[in-house]
């Protein structure tokens, strides 16, 4: 792909982030790791929403911040009286401190998505982990991979890609040939520890991530709930439909 090639690719409306977004599954969860990893790259769900009015009306208000239709002061204007009207019982924080979770997580999460599917189509050989400078406390585990150039085909990026953790700042960016060549050998090999640095549950790539993860993940939760949950969860994958989507 040439230099203009490349550069009409990125300049495309971002379309790829709010299609990403809306072809996810609502998924009531009572925890925020109930269904944890790829899972939540095709599932949508909150912490202790499980009602399935309140996943939708909070989709609806994600889906509107991810296309840039909501700034995160409206969004918390909204949010408040979506708790107060379902009686959502929050878990970890207070009406302020959730949706500012929530808004920067699913932007995050969305816009680091769109960003891998553009880089598939503008065929980028290679990717360059950087680390938000700005941040005020770095976490080593994510300092750790800063300015690391590897192969985009690199088994790296399908558990390292981030956002690697809630609030992470960091991100991939494309690398040239050149820059890969530069680089200094280290930067060239997975840290020894490549696995275990991502925070815990977010050890999976977000652009990557497909329905059978959340399929699979779905299936094996329910192998060790109680018979009568569930039963209860079979009843509502076919109450909402949910058969042929995992499978399709």
């Amino acid at each position: 792909m040439t230099g203009a090639e490349f550069a009409k690719v990125f300049s495309l409306p971002f379309e790829e982030a709010s299609s990403w977004f809306r072809d996810k599954l609502n998924i009531p969860t009572t925890k925020w790791d109930e269904l944890a990893g790829e899972a939540h790259g095709k599932g949508f769900m909150s912490a202790g929403a499980y009602q399935a009015d309140l996943l939708t009306d909070l989709r609806q208000m994600v889906d509107k911040a991810i296309a840039g239709e909501t700034d995160i002061r409206e969004f918390r204007k909204q949010f408040r009286p979506l708790v107060e009207r379902y009686g959502w019982q929050l878990q970890g924080g207070g009406p302020a401190w959730r949706s500012d979770l929530i808004f920067r997580t699913n932007i995050s999460t969305a816009y680091q998505a769109g960003r891998w599917q553009q880089m598939d189509v503008a065929e980028v050989r290679y990717l360059k982990y950087m680390h938000n400078d700005g941040v005020r406390n770095p976490r080593p585990n994510h300092l750790a991979m800063d300015g690391l150039i590897l192969p985009r085909t690199d088994p790296f990026w399908q558990i390292n890609y981030p956002p690697n953790g809630f609030g992470c700042h960091c991100r991939a960016v494309a690398a040239t040939e050149k820059e890969y060549q530069a680089a200094n050998p280290t930067s060239k090999q997975r840290p020894e520890n490549w696995q275990d640095l991502p925070d815990k549950g977010w050890d999976y790539n977000v652009g990557a991530a497909g329905k059978q993860h959340l399929a699979d993940a779905m299936l094996e939760k329910m192998a060790r709930m109680p018979a009568d949950i569930a039963a209860a969860w079979r009843d509502l994958i076919v109450r909402m439909g949910l058969e042929a989507w995992l499978v399709g």
